[in-house]
């Protein structure tokens, strides 16, 4: 278009429509081609040098005024015309783009070009709006869809990478750098087995020019770091085509799995000391899983079952194995049949039945202990008890003897103490018949007194043959209590006037400290007027001169009756006292012999006082003195009045 032309067709430009100088619309050139171009022909604009608006088609001002209405920006009028000239100039086109407003939204591009005349000389500028709202949109998806993609490639703890055709690396997402310490951008260009190494050899994917590429997953790959520690990964990926099924690359991911390697590294070694460990061990060991299944079992284990160890070799049921074990002979079945006897073990093992014992086939005895864990598997230990087997055998016949040596030994006594007192009685009952001169005089004054002697000798032994045979009694568990109520202060009183006149000889003081109205007991009186003696004797015959003896009874809040018998004798070393307590035991000491003794009293009262249901105890410190205290439970006192201790 000619400069003439163009400043004709000014008057096209409506009025108001921007920078013209013209107030209003002249008329229009009559040619119809150039009526056509402006009425139907492409939005455009055409301005001059200085940015004047010119010529408009009706399309471009239609469009124009829909971008004014939505942004408030005219392209007719453009504000930065300066640094549009200067573009067009530097590079003779350039394009701007202008939001129209509306749901949705719509974007105008105008590309701006330089209109030069015949000569070159630049005449004006020429824009062609075109409607780009589809190609921004394309646009903004790629960039968001490209902005995800970056963030992934950032976020995931896979590093993401992409190789050419020749497979050295076009692509790393960042995360490799802080894997390996290395910027992504020091690694593209190169290849894997630059940096790293595969584990098993380099795969197939490496190998170049086989005219064939798979995908593949989780290949070991051992990678280096700037600082020389290395790394285990799991590479996989996919071979990428062109669209005339060029390959032109693989793309994948490296997934760190140092961590987990190092951790199934130490389960290998805990699974290994643990084996270790079970091989160690004296007794047999086997795992079952909750089906049953044999898991592992160790030597000792498959030793204990020679005639059918092959078969814990492989994966075999705890019902299966029992059952061939016992059909070959490896346990001891007595009368019961295999079956049967099988049966049996699962029933046990089902009820959770803590321990057995079992015989095996070589007559050797294990204890089987069956423990069910919390995932429903058992653990099956089996302890080699031959021996303690052995020990409680010899240990039984031992008892088995000594008892019949005991019975033996009570028949004994029982028989030899009768025997015993018949003829002391009738040396008593002569010998006082001889004191008393009932058939005439015996002579000498001297015999009178050897007959005293004689009498007091024959006494006391029918005194320890009753011992003996009382302790024959309660050892052979036959020694009985005649029972009734009676009155215990009775008993306390006839006790003291007893052993009265041989305290008095001592110089001993007894003192009783006992309530006067102590509830009635029920029980033996005899029996317990007997071990109220025995102990007031005891305390006699180990204090000395001098001393005091005390008696006391009372009721204990529980109900319980006490009574106590103390002394400030010699006393008797705590270790010593259970041999007191003993048959025929002795406790050594400078003033223990001054009264004979055969040891049977304290076993005689203990056990007279444990057949009333009661218990004996001693407190005793050597040189301070000893108390015996005899305790007979609450169902043994009769609350016929009120008691006041």
């Amino acid at each position: 278009m000619s400069a003439a032309s163009l400043r004709s067709a000014a008057i096209l430009v409506p009025q108001g429509s921007g920078r013209s100088s013209n107030a209003g619309a002249a008329a229009v050139p009559a040619d119809p081609l150039f009526r056509q171009l402006i009425e139907c022909g492409p939005p455009f604009l055409v301005y001059d040098t200085d940015g004047m608006l010119r010529l408009a088609s009706d399309r471009g001002n239609e469009l124009c005024r829909e971008i004014a209405d939505g942004s408030g920006h005219d392209p007719r009028n453009s504000a930065d015309w300066p640094q549009i000239w200067s573009e067009l100039r530097g590079r003779g086109e350039t394009s701007r783009d202008f939001l129209a407003g509306g749901m949705p939204q719509r974007f105008f591009r105008v590309r701006y070009s330089l209109m030069r005349a015949g000569d070159g000389t630049a005449i004006g500028v020429h824009g062609l709006l075109e409607d780009v709202s589809e190609t921004r949109r394309l646009a903004d998806e790629l960039a968001g869809a490209q902005e995800r993609l970056e963030d992934i490639t950032r976020l995931v703890s896979d590093w993401v990478w992409e190789t050419d055709a020749d497979l050295a690396l076009s692509f790393v997402s960042p995360r490799i750098g802080e894997m390996l310490d290395y910027h992504a951008r020091e690694l593209v260009g190169r290849r894997f087995t630059d940096f790293g190494m595969f584990l098993g050899g380099e795969p197939g994917f490496c190998a170049k020019g086989l005219g064939q590429h798979s995908p593949f997953r989780d290949i070991a790959y051992r990678l280096r770091r700037r600082d020389g520690s290395e790394r285990l990964l799991r590479l996989t990926g996919l071979p990428v085509f062109s669209e005339r099924g060029v390959f032109i690359g693989y793309r994948g991911t490296a997934r760190d799995v140092t961590q987990e390697a190092e951790a199934w590294e130490r389960v290998a070694q805990s699974r290994t000391r643990l084996t270790e460990a079970i091989e160690s061990i004296s007794e047999g060991f086997a795992l079952f899983d909750a089906d049953e299944r044999l898991v592992l079992c160790n030597g000792k284990y498959r030793s204990m079952f020679p005639a059918s160890a092959k078969l814990l070799e492989g994966d075999i049921g705890f019902a299966e194995f029992m059952r061939a074990t016992a059909e070959r002979g490896g346990i001891v079945l007595g009368d019961e049949a295999p079956e049967a006897w099988c049966a049996r073990q699962l029933e046990l093992r089902q009820a959770g039945s803590a321990s057995f014992e079992l015989q095996l086939g070589n007559g050797r005895w294990v204890k089987v202990g069956n423990r069910r864990a919390a995932d429903g598997s058992i653990v099956g230990i089996l302890t080699d008890i031959t021996e303690l087997k052995r020990r409680e055998e010899a240990l039984s016949a031992a008892k088995e003897f000594a008892e019949i040596a005991n019975r033996s030994k009570s028949e004994f006594l029982a028989n030899i103490s009768h025997e015993l007192r018949t003829p002391l009685n009738a040396i008593i009952g002569f010998t006082e018949i001889m004191r008393d001169e009932i058939f005439g005089p015996v002579g000498s004054s001297q015999y009178r007194d050897y007959l005293g002697d004689i009498l007091d000798s024959a006494r006391h032994l029918l005194d320890v043959i009753n011992d003996i045979l009382d302790v024959a009694k309660a050892e052979a568990g036959k020694l009985e209590l005649d029972e009734d109520e009676f009155d215990i202060s009775g008993v306390i009183r006839a006790a003291t006037r007893l052993v009265h006149e041989r305290a008095h000889r001592s110089e001993l003081t007894i003192a009783v400290l006992a309530p006067a109205n102590l509830p009635p007991l029920y029980g033996d009186q005899r029996k317990l007027k007997q071990i109220l003696l025995n102990l007031l004797t005891n305390a006699i015959k180990f204090t000395p001169e001098g001393g005091r003896i005390e008696i006391a009874a009372r009721l204990e809040d529980s109900g319980d009756f006490l009574l106590e018998v103390a002394d400030t004798g010699i006393g008797i070393a705590p270790e010593h006292i259970e041999t007191a307590l003993s048959p025929f035991g002795q406790v050594d000491g400078k003033l223990n012999r001054k009264y004979e003794g055969t040891g049977l009293g304290l076993p005689l009262t203990r056990a007279m006082v444990e057949l009333h249901g009661g218990n004996l105890s001693i407190a005793s410190q050597v040189q301070e003195g000893t108390t015996v205290t005899v305790r007979l439970p609450a169902e043994r006192v009769r609350h016929h009045f009120d008691y006041a201790g």
